[in-house]
């Protein structure tokens, strides 16, 4: 009789498969199954807002473009308020700050390790901040009393200033600097060269009544300076003051208020209401 081994030195089994172990009759075998994980069900009826139908079809396309455009605008009207808040070299400076600041916030917000919603709340706060400073400073470039009041051409001033505008043809004032002006009223003599300019002043609180002459020939207006430093004056024809038709009326002296200066140069108070 013949002994049958397997490869690896065991019995066959009673299937004839080498290895295989054959379980005894009447044994259960049970495999256990791990059960599948639940997944939560999104509630019925709840979709997210940006994807609802009308807000993706009307919403977003529209109005969040115009909410930018009106924004865009507030920022430019508030900017150009801090501009007008003050004089002279200031406002060129306060821009160069605005846009180096701008230019660097970006820098560091592209290189910083933040989240996206880090950067747009940053960035935000920013732009509201430069808005809302611009609104803060209206109160300051707005002169009330000025603007409630422009002085007439016939008041009696001890100061005269007589100027020529647009002297043959050109665009500039002759002269385009007045120094040696102490505050109080002074007496503006224009003499316009040709017709189609005007005479005024970019300070409010000069209670200056801007020259608009519809022909050539003279005018006279009376400005109030209520404490030293730079006037300007100018053509607000649009581009004729950056041609050149500007010119400074430089103020030394103790502030007067208007009342202490109207009554200095022998005028009445002026009516008001």
């Amino acid at each position: 009789m013949t002994d049958t081994m397997t490869p690896d030195g065991g019995q066959p089994d009673d299937e004839g498969q080498p290895g295989t172990e054959v379980e005894p009759a009447g044994t259960t075998t049970t495999t256990l199954e791990r059960p599948a994980e639940a997944v939560p069900e999104e509630p019925q009826g709840l979709t997210h807002f940006w994807h609802r139908p009308l807000v993706d079809r009307y919403l977003t396309p529209l109005i969040l473009p115009a909410l930018v455009v009106l924004f865009v605008l507030v920022y430019v009207l508030n900017v150009s308020r801090l501009f007008l808040s003050v004089h002279g070299h200031i406002p060129v400076i306060a821009g160069t700050a605005i846009t180096l600041l701008l230019i660097g916030g970006a820098t560091l917000l592209s290189n910083a390790r933040l989240r996206q919603s880090g950067v747009l709340l940053m960035s935000i706060a920013f732009l509201v901040a430069v808005a809302f400073g611009g609104w803060i400073s209206l109160g300051h470039s707005e002169n009330k009393e000025a603007a409630a009041v422009t002085l007439p051409s016939d008041l009696k001033t001890s100061q005269t200033v007589k100027v020529v505008a647009a002297p043959g043809g050109q665009l500039i004032f002759d002269p385009n600097a007045v120094a040696n002006i102490k505050p109080g009223l002074v007496k503006f003599e224009v003499d316009f060269a040709a017709a189609g300019h005007t005479f005024g002043f970019h300070e409010a609180d000069t209670d200056f009544a801007e020259m608009k002459p519809t022909a050539a020939g003279p005018m006279t207006g009376v400005a109030y300076f209520p404490a030293e430093g730079d006037y300007t004056f100018y053509c607000s024809i649009p581009g004729h003051e950056a041609a050149g038709m500007k010119g400074t009326v430089t103020v030394k002296g103790p502030p007067v208020t208007l009342d202490e200066a109207l009554k200095a140069d022998g005028n009445p108070p002026l009516a008001t209401g």
